[in-house]
């Protein structure tokens, strides 16, 4: 008599075809795949609209006007300020979708270990979402550069500051997603998940600036978004003395993105689906 032995599967064969399971749900569910598409089209639409517009002033503008013109910020702004709203939907929606359609219980059926299937879902974000992100940064640089050539006001990524403003620009629109992602693993539902993200990341900023004054110095750089985008993009490297440096500022957001992150896991390994 024979008796059949089946192995059971590592830990990274497990991983591996979860992975391959998460990139299945991306390219079959419209609404991210849209989302991503959204994310290069409004960024070219800003893009274009002011570069354009720049040109169009360029013959107007004054010599000091002309001199602090940030040509490479002007290309890849739309990125960071369009870009992380976009963003924001397809990470909420990457962790939330499931829940909406209760689809969550059968991807728990195939794959019971928790850990793997978060840390499966969070690589595929992590790495679609920065591969569009980048893509989408360093097309916009080109893209403006060639709207802008006739101003002889265009920058090559060579130029100083201009490479680290594409890449930060870049990862800033990445953890503006990884944040969403987070807090979508944290709520479950899409709407709680993208009206938190759109608070901090929009209306927090603004509510800052009607603190007053020490108050907003002191705080200013320990939120998301609003000044520090302008910190992060530009090329200059210069900044107001209340702010943190491009990469410090990123490094903030980032840390927040990870809290975030580990206290989505945490609830995601301990609360019923």
């Amino acid at each position: 008599m024979t008796t059949l032995t089946i192995s059971p599967l590592g830990p990274r064969t497990m991983f591996t075809r979860t992975v391959r399971s998460e990139f299945t749900k991306i390219r079959s569910v419209r609404s991210t795949s849209w989302s991503l598409v959204l994310l290069v089209l409004a960024s070219a639409a800003w893009c274009v609209a002011y570069c354009l517009g720049t040109v169009h002033s360029w013959p107007a503008m004054s010599a000091q006007d002309r001199a602090g013109f940030d040509a490479a910020q002007s290309s890849v702004i739309g990125v960071a300020l369009l870009g992380q709203l976009v963003i924001v939907v397809f990470g909420a929606l990457m962790f939330t979708s499931e829940y909406a359609t209760g689809t969550v219980r059968t991807s728990l059926t195939v794959m019971p270990r928790r850990p793997v299937l978060y840390g499966a879902k969070l690589a595929v974000f992590a790495a679609v979402s920065l591969a569009v992100a980048l893509v989408t940064s360093f097309g916009m640089f080109f893209l403006g550069q060639a709207l802008l050539g006739s101003t002889h006001g265009a920058v090559s990524l060579a130029h100083p500051g201009v490479l680290r403003s594409v890449i930060i620009t870049a990862l800033y629109a990445e953890i503006c997603g990884l944040i969403a992602f987070g807090i979508g693993a944290l709520t479950r539902n899409t709407a709680a998940a993208l009206v938190i993200s759109y608070g901090g990341l929009t209306l927090l900023p603004q509510l800052l600036k009607a603190m007053p004054t020490s108050v907003y110095h002191a705080l200013v750089a320990w939120v998301p978004g609003g000044d520090a985008i302008s910190v992060m993009t530009s090329t200059s490297g210069s900044r107001p003395p209340h702010m943190f440096p491009a990469w410090g500022e990123l490094a903030v957001f980032a840390a927040y993105a990870a809290i975030l992150l580990i206290a989505g896991a945490a609830q995601f390994r301990t609360r019923d689906a």
